[in-house]
């Protein structure tokens, strides 16, 4: 029974902090794990109702469905491929992103990952000196390249099949971290794809620079005219205030709607996994398919966005 009590207990508090996360940090990090805190609550209940303690088991019995409330149009969602693939024309186009973690030295298992996915774009988080060189040899698969590098000697690496009309730092994005910006020529069409790593929000300073960084794409994202891709690690969950705001400023979408709950952050702890590698698009990009690819030795999972247009 006190097992019981303490998951209920725990579950209960870590619900109740969500209603502080649009203010405070901390509990915006809470905000995340709302799957999580059903089953906790749910199992619970279980414990509780055994125990002989049918009260308590419906209060850790209103816990889980609160969350479940919440979670289950992730968890359950379901999208048309007729639907969406009719909404765009043209053959369909295939990016892969994938966050490699700079202290990641398996870099054979990225490279095998991109020979098998075969994706038409692939834009790199985290990339460093020695990454870029273990990577030299997927040029011949792909005849263009760009790095944009941060400050901190990390960068984001953009490898294309399709010819690059442009290609450069984001300007005004951020001073700490990197953000690539580039046109490619698809089909005859110019596409604006922005590889993204935002600041990781542990503490105020550092959730308040991924905040302004998403406000700034989803300002970024409203300007646009033709089609536009945004990929990469944005370090926020689909749960997160921050994260809806930055879609509805920006008039986009995510193009994990529609297939379920995709976690991709930690692969060291899958219990515990949350989606912050993301695709999102605006409505001149028709999503037919999104899924998470197999470990790359990273703490990230790849993730791979099929779309016409």
């Amino acid at each position: 029974m006190i097992f019981g009590l303490f998951l209920t207990g725990l579950a209960l508090v870590a619900t109740f902090s969500v209603l502080l996360a649009p203010r405070i940090w901390l509990m915006d990090l809470a905000v995340h794990f709302r799957l999580q805190y059903g089953l906790l609550a749910l199992a619970g209940c279980a414990i509780l109702a055994f125990s002989g303690a049918p009260l308590l088991a419906a209060l850790a019995f209103l816990v889980a469905i609160a969350n479940a409330l919440v979670a289950a149009p992730l968890l359950f969602s379901h999208r048309s491929l007729k639907t969406a693939a009719a909404s765009g024309q043209g053959p369909t186009i295939r990016l892969a992103s994938i966050n490699v973690f700079f202290r990641n030295r398996q870099y054979q298992r990225v490279i095998d990952f991109i020979a098998r996915e075969r994706p038409d774009a692939v834009v790199l988080v985290e990339i460093n000196r020695e990454w870029e060189e273990a990577l030299g040899g997927v040029d011949k698969e792909y005849a263009y390249r760009y790095t944009a590098r941060g400050k901190r000697g990390q960068g984001i690496t953009l490898l294309s099949r399709w010819p690059l009309l442009a290609a450069d730092m984001l300007p005004g994005y951020s001073e700490v971290q990197s953000a690539l910006a580039a046109t490619l020529q698809i089909h005859g069409r110019s596409v604006q794809l922005l590889g993204i790593h935002a600041t990781w929000p542990m503490g105020r300073r550092c959730s308040g620079l991924r905040n302004q960084q998403l406000r700034f794409l989803g300002e970024f994202a409203r300007a646009q005219q033709g089609p536009l891709v945004i990929v990469g690690d944005l370090n926020v969950s689909p749960f997160s205030a921050h994260f809806k705001a930055f879609l509805a400023s920006g008039d986009l979408k995510s193009a994990a709607h529609g297939y379920g709950w995709q976690p991709t952050w930690p692969t060291f702890m899958p219990l515990a996994g949350i989606q912050i590698d993301h695709a999102v698009t605006n409505a001149a990009v028709a999503v037919t398919r999104f899924r998470r690819g197999t470990s790359v030795g990273s703490d990230h999972l790849p993730i791979i966005v099929e779309f016409v247009l």
